[in-house]
C-alpha cells in the first residue's frame, strides 16, 4: 500500500517538477503572475501526442513540447511588451486563446497514444520512475547551472531590482522575454512527460496547473526553508514541494476521494499554504513591490 501510494507519487509528480520549476521562474524570479501556463502545458502534450503518433522519436518528442510551450511564452513576451498589457493579463488572454489552439493541434478534445511508442514503453513503473528521475535530475542540473551564469544572474537581478540590473547595463525586457519562454519552455517539456507516462492527451490538461504550481513552491518553501546559496534554495523547494503536493493528492485518491474532487483538494492547499506563509513565514511577498524592495543579497 505505501509502496504503491510512493511509486504513484513519484510518476505524476516527477514531470510536475519542471513544469513548476518554470513556474517559479516568473512567480520568484521575476515577482509575478504568468497563466500561460495553463495554455502551453496543453499545448505542449498536443504537440508531443501529435508528434508521436506521426513517428516522430519519442525523445525527439519532448523537445517538440517544450518548442510548443515556448513559443507561448514567446507570445505572451509580445503581447506584454509591444502592446503594454501586464504579464498576469497577457497571460491570461493567451491561455485562453491557446484552448481554441490546442484543440485544433489535437483534432480531438482527447487524443490516445496506444498506437504510438514512448520512451517509457517496455517497463513497468520502477523503470518509469527511474527514467523520469533522471530526466528531472538532467533538466535541474542544467537550470542550476544556467543561474549560475552571467545570463542567469543578470536575470534574477533583474526580478530582486530591475532598477539597479538596468543601471549595470542589464536589458530588463530581454529578461522578461527569457523568463517567459524559459518558464513555458519547461511547462512544455513537463506535459511530453506527463503524455508520454498516462498515455493520452487533453485539451483541458492544463486547468488548475498555475494554482498547483504556486501551492507546490509555497509547501516547498515552508517545508525546508534553506538557508545558503540561492540557486540550491530553488531546486530544492520546488523538488520538495511538488512531491508533497503530489503525495497530498496520490494519498486522497488513495482514501476512496471521487477525482472530480482534486481541483477542490488542489485550491485548499494552496490556501492553505499562502496562511501558513502569513503566520508562520512572515507573509507571502508582495509581487507588486518586490522588484524594487528585495535586497540584493538573494542573487547570490
Amino acid at each position: 500500500m505505501l509502496g504503491r501510494l510512493v511509486l504513484d507519487t513519484l510518476v505524476t509528480g516527477l514531470p510536475l517538477v519542471i513544469v513548476f520549476l518554470g513556474i517559479h521562474t516568473v512567480f520568484r524570479l521575476r515577482a509575478d503572475f504568468d497563466l500561460t501556463v495553463e495554455g502551453s502545458f496543453a499545448l505542449g502534450g498536443a504537440a508531443t501526442a501529435v508528434a508521436l503518433l506521426a513517428g516522430v522519436d519519442p525523445a525527439l518528442a519532448l523537445l517538440v513540447g517544450a518548442a510548443a510551450g515556448a513559443l507561448a511564452g514567446l507570445a505572451t513576451a509580445l503581447v506584454h511588451l509591444t502592446l503594454g498589457v501586464p504579464v498576469l493579463l497577457a497571460g491570461l488572454v493567451m491561455s485562453i486563446g491557446l484552448f481554441s489552439v490546442t484543440l485544433h493541434v489535437l483534432g480531438a478534445p482527447t487524443v490516445g497514444l496506444l498506437a504510438a511508442s514512448t520512451v517509457f514503453d517496455g517497463g513497468g513503473d520502477i523503470r518509469t520512475v527511474v527514467l523520469l528521475a533522471g530526466v528531472v535530475l538532467a533538466v535541474l542540473l542544467t537550470y542550476l547551472l544556467f543561474l549560475r551564469t552571467e545570463i542567469g544572474l543578470a536575470l534574477r537581478a533583474s526580478g530582486v531590482n530591475a532598477r539597479m540590473a538596468r543601471s549595470q547595463g542589464v536589458d530588463d525586457r530581454a529578461m522578461t522575454v527569457l523568463a517567459l519562454v524559459l518558464a513555458n519552455g519547461l511547462a512544455g517539456l513537463g506535459a511530453a512527460l506527463v503524455v508520454q507516462t498516462q498515455g493520452y492527451a487533453d485539451v483541458n490538461m492544463g486547468i488548475g496547473t498555475f494554482v498547483g504550481g504556486v501551492g507546490a513552491i509555497l509547501l516547498g518553501e515552508l517545508l525546508l526553508r534553506p538557508s545558503g546559496s540561492a540557486v540550491l534554495r530553488i531546486v530544492g523547494c520546488v523538488l520538495a514541494g511538488t512531491l508533497l503536493y503530489r503525495l497530498v493528492l496520490t494519498g486522497a485518491l488513495r482514501i476512496g476521494l471521487p477525482a472530480a474532487d482534486l481541483k477542490g483538494v488542489t485550491a485548499l492547499t494552496l490556501i492553505i499554504a499562502v496562511a501558513a506563509h502569513r503566520y508562520l513565514g512572515g507573509g507571502v511577498r508582495r509581487l507588486s513591490r518586490a522588484r524594487r524592495e528585495r535586497p540584493v543579497a538573494e542573487v547570490s
